[in-house]
Order: structure tokens, then C-alpha cells, then sequence
């Protein structure tokens, strides 16, 4: 048996032809897809716990659209030339409307414009938000239950009706993507987003866990912030567009989750000792510190002292340096959670992560990353292509009856089902 095992922006061949039993396990599809622009349309216009789209921006002069986490460039156009077109043909004052983008390293607006099909181009402004500049914030207070300062972009703020649009899937560290994550961490300063962040390194995390401490500070963080609007899409692991959900924030976002829950949950039989997961290729494989979610569903369906095989290209090498000090720097899970206490830095709420991974499971990394940097610094075995991956982590087990493929780790929450 061949698989091909999705990496950058292409794949890896790995021949299971060895006498072990193979589980492949992916979420579930969609097979029918609605039309974007139409389906969009009629959303807006029957919102859940809101009132119609046309309605509401007609009554205000400016608006603010915060455009976040929607990995398909297809599906972003679309969403964004339709949501605009209904602005364009209801506002009062349709020019005066900025498009927001969250940058986190050197972008440039020319790049964000083409990506987002030129706003500008229609008369639009478009502001790159970066959390690091401190003279585009607006401090607006405190959350009430971790006291976490709630820093906003102004241009942000200024606006009269605030609108996100993005996408909801599975985070091992938001919980769930979109809704809130128009306003944390996509117009927030570094400030806000590290105190939230390190809740995530110090308390409970998982999949589609929406009652975590950083889940709640985050629901406070965009109630301060005045979310009025949300646009989120759902569609499955191979991007085919699921849902669009409209309307009050937080209604329509938990709508959106419970139907990305849905089609993220995967069946399995019974747990192996050999998981081989992929990030999803490009982009959850950019960098170690993106792909590293997809460990959680890999840990979940093996055998405890089993081994993973992540495979994840990481062209732009290991990502946030607070997981690579983390990773580094100290040799527990339980280690990151006393230093974070006094001296968080960004990143080490996934060096936690993976400690408690590699506290009961062997990895093999399967990268462009250098092999003295995986072994040394992130204690594990350095591997070029899968097929070596899978004999490394055999190599590691007294016995190999049981080899788990999971296509897009990131994506899939597995679920036991037993017979």
C-alpha cells in the first residue's frame, strides 16, 4: 500500500507494504458545496440572533472588516468581493470602509491587497495590523476574570460597526478557530495576545475545549472590544466549503463549531503504535511551531510508549523563539509551566505542549529542519522522507502491530469506537 503524505506544498510516498495492520484515518467530507456568493448572501441577510446585514450598515458611517485564519485564498476573494459588494449596496457611506489583515512579519500592502483580490482597487483602505506597533493600539481596559490589558488597533475601534470574517476548524490552543480570533489576536497588541497566550501555556488546552481559561479570556477580550458582526466559513479537511455562519458573534460562532465538530470527528478501531501525521502541508507547515498542533491527534490515537512520526516540510524553519527556548531550555512540561508563571515568552505554551508529547511518546521529525537542531534541541530522531521515518520509529518499539496514517493532523479529532 502507497500513501502519499502531504508536505509543503506537495506530498511524500510512503510504501506500507510490511505485514502490520493500517489505519487510515481521516474527518469527514462534505459532498455538497454550496455557492459561495449566494449562499453568503442569503446568510447576511437571515443572521442568527442579529439583524439583517443590509440593515444594520445602512445606520452607521464607518466599518471595519477584520479578515483572519481563512487558509484558502479562493474562499477568502469570494467571502470578501461578496461582503463588500452588499456594503457597496446598502451603506450610507460605502467608501469610508477599511479591510483589516493581521501581519506577523515583513508583509508588504501591495502582497495583501493581491491576496485579498485589491480592496483598494474599489475604493477601500486596507491597514496592515501589527501587535508589535504600539502607536496604532488603544488600551480599553481589563478583562474581568485574569486582568489581562486589553490593547486594540485604533483604526480598529474608530470604526462604527466592526465585522469578522474567518474561518471555524479544530486549535489544540484556541479550541476552536474564528469568532473571537477577529479581535484576539487579529487587532490586538503583543501585550494582550502574550497574557492570553500564556494561559494557554500554564492551564487546560484541547480541541473544540471552549471553556479553557484562555478561551474565556478571549470571549471577555472581544466583549470589550465590541464585536458586532461575524462571517465565518466551515468546510472540511480537504477545503470544501461546508457552512457559512452570520450574525451575533458569539451565537453564530458556537452554531459554526458545533458543525466543525461534526466534520472534524474520525473514527478509529483501537489505538496503534505507530501514528504517521501530517500537518495539512502548506500553510500549517511553514514552520515546527505551526505544525506541532498536529501532535494532539497523533498522541491521542497511539499506545502509550508508542511512536509518531510528524512529517511537516518547515521551510521557515522552527517559528516562535519562546518554543524553541522552550524546547531548549528547560526538560518538563511541568518545567515550562513554573517558568511561564514569571517569565512567559511567546511560543512556550507549545514547548509545554510537546513536552507532555514526548513524555510518553517517541518522535521522529520528518523536515527540511537540520538534524542537530531536532536532536539536540528538540529531542527527537531527525528523519529526510517517511519511509525512514517509519523504520526509525519501529526501531524504537519491541513490536509493530498496528501503523495509523492521519492526512491532516490538525484537522482530525479522533474518536474511539469500540465494537
Amino acid at each position: 500500500m502507497r500513501v502519499d503524505v502531504r508536505y509543503g506544498e506537495g506530498s511524500l510516498p510512503l510504501d506500507l507494504s510490511e505485514r502490520f495492520s493500517i489505519e487510515q484515518i481521516v474527518p469527514q467530507t462534505v459532498t455538497t458545496h454550496p455557492n459561495t456568493a449566494s449562499e453568503l448572501l442569503r446568510v447576511i441577510e437571515s443572521p442568527l440572533d442579529s439583524r439583517p446585514f443590509s440593515h444594520m450598515i445602512s445606520e452607521v458611517d464607518s466599518i471595519a472588516i477584520v479578515v483572519n485564519r481563512v487558509q484558502h485564498r479562493s474562499v477568502v476573494n469570494t467571502l470578501l468581493h461578496s461582503l463588500l459588494k452588499s456594503v457597496e449596496t446598502f451603506a450610507s457611506n460605502p467608501e469610508n470602509v477599511i479591510v483589516i489583515y493581521p501581519i506577523t512579519e515583513r508583509t508588504s500592502k501591495t502582497e495583501v491587497d493581491d491576496f485579498l483580490d485589491n480592496p483598494e482597487s474599489r475604493g477601500h483602505s486596507l491597514m496592515l495590523h501589527n501587535p508589535n506597533s504600539k502607536s496604532s493600539l488603544k488600551y480599553i481596559g481589563d478583562t474581568p476574570t485574569y486582568s489581562t490589558p486589553v490593547q486594540i488597533n485604533e483604526g480598529y475601534l474608530c470604526a462604527d460597526m466592526k465585522i469578522g470574517l474567518g474561518e471555524i476548524q479544530p486549535d489544540v490552543f484556541y479550541g476552536a478557530t474564528g469568532g473571537r480570533m477577529s479581535v484576539i489576536p487579529s487587532v490586538s497588541g503583543r501585550r494582550t495576545i502574550n497574557r492570553n497566550t500564556k494561559l494557554q501555556a500554564t492551564k487546560q488546552i484541547g480541541q473544540f475545549k471552549l471553556e479553557t481559561p484562555s478561551c474565556k479570556d478571549m470571549l471577555e477580550i472581544s466583549q470589550l472590544a465590541g464585536l458586532d458582526f461575524i462571517v465565518n466559513v466551515v468546510s472540511d479537511w480537504q477545503g470544501n466549503l461546508a457552512h457559512i455562519m452570520a450574525g451575533n458573534s458569539f451565537t453564530s460562532w458556537m452554531s459554526g463549531v458545533k458543525s466543525a465538530a461534526g466534520l472534524a470527528k474520525a473514527d478509529y478501531s483501537r489505538h496503534a503504535d505507530i501514528a504517521i501525521v501530517s500537518a495539512g502541508g502548506s500553510p500549517n507547515d511553514l514552520t515546527l511551531y505551526d505544525a506541532i498542533d498536529c501532535l494532539y491527534s497523533a498522541y491521542e490515537v497511539t499506545e502509550h510508549g508508542g511512536s509518531i512520526v510528524l512529517v511537516a516540510e518547515c521551510s521557515r524553519d522552527v517559528g516562535a523563539k519562546g518554543f524553541l527556548h522552550g524546547m531548549s531550555e528547560y526538560s518538563t512540561d511541568e518545567d515550562i509551566i513554573a517558568a511561564a508563571e514569571t517569565n512567559y515568552e511567546f511560543g512556550m505554551e507549545k514547548a509545554r505542549f510537546f513536552w507532555n508529547v514526548l513524555r510518553t511518546r517517541n518522535v521522529v521529525i520528518c523536515s527540511r529542519l537540520r538534524d542537530s537542531l531536532v536532536e539536540e534541541r528538540f529531542h527527537c530522531t531527525a528523519v529526510k522522507d517517511p519511509q525512514e521515518g517509519l523504520e526509525a520509529a519501529k526501531n524504537m518499539l519491541a513490536s509493530c502491530k498496528k501503523v495509523t496514517i492521519l492526512d491532516d493532523g490538525i484537522r482530525t479529532t479522533p474518536k474511539l469506537v469500540i465494537d
